[in-house]
């Protein structure tokens, strides 16, 4: 559980960021950090290494994997940390990481591995195999690298997370300079325990061992997850206020366009399609609000006086009074209107202005809302049934 559920996490960061990072290249080495952490997360656990070694007949190549997975998150996280510390304080300049020292760190560890004999499958290879001196430089030199990034990450993290009005981007880094220190913890646990055992040392029984770094890692992790996205969190709550908002105000808006198909500006979707459809969702809001109060404008228009009198006499019947008996009365005969022996003649140039609303989006939605809501009451729904069984012929006319 200690290593699924990072795992998992990482996965669906890495799944949603993709879009992002596909059409804004700033956004990639965020994008690549999680990628590899996330297969580092993902062949971790023993039974998944062991398939890995199974599959291609190596023994252990799951951890070489593993290890050169780690070099491309530690150089995707120094990349971003320096990203984002641009932005925290432009004027503040700093080294950009360089792609070369990984890449080499990755093809020296590369040949101590395959030049290793290994006979036999291995829980840790770093610590199990640390007495020949290749798997001990191998996990010297894997671990110095992890180190020596963290170590540079955390001083930017701190350095810069403190800049005044950083706001989120500054609370990101201190987040994210936390995990990296728990990072050095880490690096420094591993190294530590490579060399003791190449010394013939063992301190702590290989459970313990491996429990202490798959805490320290999966705390670390959880902290930089968080940290990187901490700064994206208010265009995550607004993305998330206009979806709920689009589903809110899909019956109301399905149900008037399907009386006006003419305002619609594409075919509609259904429900399912709707829930599903994750994209664009503020300028969906945009378009959905104009195209109800457009329905709402020509039904007006087809909407005898005598009709919307019987609404707001129905609505005063229950006690309604205020603002709130407006946008009633208004759903209610907007319920009524739908069936089209209710509607009379057009009036072209005749101004009804709405029950309420606002001259933003921001007024505009909430007060949709509660149009929709009373759209979809019992109140609207016995006026229309009382229309339709009773249609007098001041109704019809």
């Amino acid at each position: 559980m200690i290593d699924t559920v990072p795992a998992v996490l990482l996965w669906l960061v890495t799944a949603c960021r993709a879009p992002a990072a596909w059409r804004d290249r700033n956004k990639r080495a965020l994008w690549a950090a999680f990628f590899f952490l996330s297969v580092v997360m993902t062949i971790r656990p023993v039974k998944v290494a062991s398939s890995v070694d199974a599959l291609v007949h190596i023994p252990n190549f799951a951890a070489l994997i593993k290890h050169l997975s780690g070099l491309g998150a530690i150089h995707a996280v120094l990349v971003f940390v320096h990203t984002m510390s641009e932005q925290s304080a432009a004027r503040l300049k700093a080294r950009r990481p360089h792609i070369a020292v990984p890449v080499a760190a990755g093809f020296i560890i590369s040949a101590l591995f395959f030049a290793t004999p290994q006979q036999h499958e291995a829980t840790d290879l770093l610590t199990e195999y640390a007495a020949d001196g290749r798997i001990a430089a191998y996990g010297v030199l894997w671990t110095a690298m992890l180190g020596m990034a963290l170590v540079s990450a955390t001083g930017l993290c701190w350095r810069w997370g403190r800049q005044p009005d950083a706001g989120l981007l500054g609370q990101g880094l201190r987040f994210t300079g936390i995990g990296t220190t728990i990072g050095m913890t880490y690096a420094v646990h591993r190294i530590a325990m490579v060399v003791l055992h190449y010394l013939g040392y063992t301190p702590i029984s290989p459970g313990t061992e491996q429990g202490i770094s798959s805490l320290l890692l999966g705390s670390a992790l959880i902290f930089i997850m968080f940290g990187s996205t901490l700064p994206a969190l208010p265009r995550l709550l607004r993305w998330w206020r206009d979806y709920r908002d689009l589903l809110r105000l899909y019956p109301l808006w399905r149900s008037l366009t399907e009386s006006v198909p003419s305002v619609r500006l594409d075919p509609p979707r259904g429900m399912a399609a709707e829930r599903l459809t994750l994209r664009h969702t503020h300028q969906r809001l945009y378009r959905r609000n104009i195209e109800i109060r457009d329905a709402i404008l020509d039904l007006r228009n087809r909407t005898p006086s005598t009709l919307r009198d019987q609404a707001t006499s129905h609505v005063a019947t229950r006690g309604l009074t205020g603002a709130y008996a407006e946008i009633a009365a208004e759903a209610c005969w907007l319920a009524a209107v739908k069936d089209p022996r209710l509607r009379g003649k057009p009036t072209p140039g005749e101004h009804h202005p709405p029950a309420s609303g606002g001259r933003d989006l921001a007024s505009e939605i909430p007060a949709l809302k509660a149009l929709a809501a009373a759209y979809d009451s019992d109140l609207a729904r016995d006026f229309t049934a009382k229309c339709t069984s009773a249609q007098t012929p001041e109704t019809t006319a």
